[in-house]
């Protein structure tokens, strides 16, 4: 399996991740020829399955109509989220291309397994993956306040963990920002941040483990020193150079799950 997170944060997030027989995309919020320049020069992108959106908010659907409407993709995505859609995006994508994702499900496409996680966010739905292909897992959980303890056990035994560590709380409390988006930030349903972060990868990790993409980082509330100050402190040994920081207007390197 490979991935590569082509771009991360409140301006857009997609992911693109491939097996031997299926090429995927996690969200789609930036454009189509965004995505062709940023992504791997090591890629041969003939071309794109499916689509699987975690949720509803801009910065992680606006460019699913460029996409759909220039590859033969299918859309999976929650229903409570596709009917929160303008109804303009709703009309230029092919009614026949969508698949309505339910919450702990299982999903399979060409020699992928994908299984849904039901995460907590200010949105209509919010839904995480788990994607798996010839024994190597891939999870991917941004964009909730916290995660489940049921899904704990399922992250122990992953190869790749694509996480959210969205700000720092002090960083985010002396901010700019009014009251009633820091109390929505900081609330169940709101993002992860560097610290609970933190304590969902020391209760998590293991030898197993590769690969940590630390993702949907605040360009105000947050910094890539900061975040590393806060993950690493007291796990250096555990985490040495399994920790790689996504970017909001660059992609990071393709990254390959071996055995």
């Amino acid at each position: 399996m490979k991935f590569q997170v082509i771009a991360s944060g409140s301006k857009g997030n997609m992911t693109y991740i491939e097996t031997a027989e299926a090429k995927i995309l996690v969200d789609a919020g930036i454009s189509y020829k965004r995505f062709i320049q940023n992504l791997s020069e090591e890629v041969v992108l003939d071309r794109i399955d499916a689509i699987f959106i975690t949720h509803e908010h801009f910065d992680h659907i606006s460019g699913v109509v460029s996409i759909i409407n220039k590859t033969n993709a299918t859309l999976f995505m929650h229903k409570e989220s596709y009917d929160f859609l303008n109804q303009k995006i709703k009309d230029r994508i092919p009614y026949n291309r969508i698949k309505f994702l339910e919450d702990n499900k299982k999903y399979e496409i060409n020699d992928f397994v994908v299984y849904t996680m039901m995460l907590n966010h200010y949105s209509m739905h919010c839904l995480g993956f788990v994607f798996e292909s010839e024994n190597q897992r891939l999870a991917y959980v941004t964009d909730t306040g916290f995660v489940p303890d049921v899904y704990l056990e399922v992250l122990r035994n992953v190869d790749a963990l694509i996480i959210e560590a969205n700000h720092d709380i002090e960083m985010l409390l002396e901010s700019n920002r009014d009251q009633f988006l820091k109390s929505r930030i900081l609330s169940e349903a709101g993002h992860i941040s560097n610290l609970i972060c933190k304590d969902i990868l020391a209760t998590v990790v293991n030898q197993r483990l590769k690969y940590i993409v630390l993702a949907h980082a605040s360009e105000e509330c947050n910094s890539d020193e900061v975040i590393l100050s806060t993950i690493k402190d007291g796990l250096e040994e555990i985490y040495h150079e399994r920790l790689i920081i996504a970017k909001q207007n660059e992609s990071i390197k393709l990254i390959i799950i071996q055995e």
